[in-house]
């Protein structure tokens, strides 16, 4: 017992330090990856594919009320007490009496087989058309859907690239800085620096490690937001490989079709449904035509009604019949005028709305090239910001080395080039946000998966 107690309690220490080694693994994703994990793991994405595996057994069901309906029915009752009526003693023999005369037996058994068949019924074969349209409805929306997933995606996934990057400009200054400040205390050791000098550099070495914490905690909720969009496990650590540089697409002659977009087909789709809704309405004024058919089998007597034996006055018989239906709608109180003009309010509605849509859709396209074009004049102007700081840093640090320039110039330099490197990266989300913006304008998003 004692070597099985030990065996077990090595075995659950060598599985919990399992489980804590997988879970401090690193995952390396790419852009790409992210879109595709997401795709194939985010609750979003699975809930349009159970969507249209729905609306299939939407369409069986609707098929079905085409196809014959089969029943096996059957009851047994037990009258204890029988009705009677009223009959002229004539035919008992007894004329000018009243015989009052039980009607049927106390125990009635009835089994058989039903079917039934519409042979007509417009509303059925409109049903069938809208359920086969509801399903191209749910396809189209499964890929808006993936749309909608792959630019909250890759929007977080370029967010927290730039954050990064703001956080790789500020280790830079602070290597700077803490470089500049060994030369201050050593200035100072040597009595060449001033005693406010070691404590204006001890300031803004604090201040950018305060920097370099804020970005880090950015960074890691970033990077959780982006994990939860993904479907990835929170616990789960995530390098991210892709580099943030903004990739310029040819956009001058790029043509704009609004009836290649999921958002306009989604409502072009709703707009069809609803046809078919209306379509369904007028058909409760068509007449129905049906064929029902059934054969039965029934047993009748005093006593419960087992076995044919007609000496316990138990009788048994079947009977058939084959019935054709017709219905013919004359006057339903308006109510069908009604559900009509409802559905045809229902449908202009959606046309309104399909209106907007366009010019909604245009003006995004518009809008993404002009933010595009904005943003590549933007991301120039700050990279020669960016080259200009460095030269306006080196110069002040060789001034200040050889006496020519106060420390307050060098700090304000470095904070500078900080600046004029976050307004870089800035840019450049800019730039890829408005990507995004564009190639969701153009509906095509799923490029960022090839």
């Amino acid at each position: 017992m004692i070597k099985h107690g030990k065996l077990l309690l090595l075995f659950g220490v060598l599985l919990t330090t399992f489980l804590q080694v997988n879970a401090q693994k690193t995952k390396d994703l790419s852009l790409k990856e992210a879109l595709k994990y997401a795709l194939e793991h985010k609750a979003d994405a699975k809930k349009t594919a159970l969507d249209i595996s729905k609306s299939e057994y939407q369409i069986q069901e609707k098929r079905a009320e085409i196809l014959p309906t089969i029943a096996l029915d059957g009851n047994l009752i037990n009258n204890p007490i029988l009705q009677k009526t009223a009959l002229p003693g004539e035919i008992m023999g007894k004329p000018g009496t009243v015989i009052m005369a039980p009607l049927g037996q106390k125990w009635n058994a009835d089994g058989g087989i039903n079917l039934t068949q519409k042979l007509f019924d417009q509303s059925v074969f409109i049903g069938l058309k809208a359920a086969k349209s509801t399903r191209e409805f749910y396809q189209i929306n499964q890929q808006l859907t993936q749309e909608n997933v792959i630019e909250k995606v890759a929007s977080q996934y370029y967010s927290t690239l730039i954050l990064q990057a703001n956080l790789n400009a500020v280790d830079t200054t602070y290597q700077n800085t803490v470089k500049i400040q060994q030369i201050i205390k050593s200035q100072f050791e040597n009595g060449l620096a001033k005693g406010i000098d070691v404590k204006r550099i001890q300031v803004k070495v604090a201040n950018i490690q305060a920097q370099q914490q804020e970005l880090q905690n950015s960074i890691q909720i970033s990077k959780n937001t982006l994990k939860f969009l993904i479907g990835l496990p929170i616990e789960m650590k995530i390098t991210l490989t892709e580099e943030p540089t903004p990739l310029l697409p040819q956009i001058e002659k790029e043509t704009f079709d609004v009836s290649s977009l999921n958002a306009y087909q989604s409502l072009a789709k709703e707009k069809e449904l609803r046809h078919y809704a209306l379509q369904e309405s007028r058909a409760d004024n068509y007449p129905t035509l049906s064929l029902s058919a059934q054969y039965h089998y029934q047993g009748l007597g005093d006593t419960f009604p087992i076995g044919k034996d007609e000496t316990q006055q138990v009788y048994w018989t079947d009977y058939s019949n084959i019935t054709l239906n017709l219905h013919i709608p004359i006057f339903s109180g308006f109510k069908t005028r009604a559900k009509v003009r409802q559905a045809q309010l229902d449908v202009e509605a959606i046309q309104l709305d399909i209106e907007d849509k366009k010019l909604s859709l245009r003006s995004d396209f518009e809008n993404a090239k002009n933010q595009i074009r904005n943003s590549e004049i933007t991301i120039e102007n700050q990279q020669q910001n960016v080259v200009l700081a460095k030269e306006v840093v080196e110069d002040i640090q060789n001034n200040y080395t050889n006496g020519l320039a106060p420390l307050t110039d060098v700090l304000d330099a470095e904070t500078s080039l900080t600046e004029a490197q976050n307004n870089y990266n800035k840019a450049v989300l800019d730039y890829r946000l408005a990507q995004l913006n564009y190639l969701k304008s153009k509906g095509e998003l799923q490029t960022l998966l090839k």
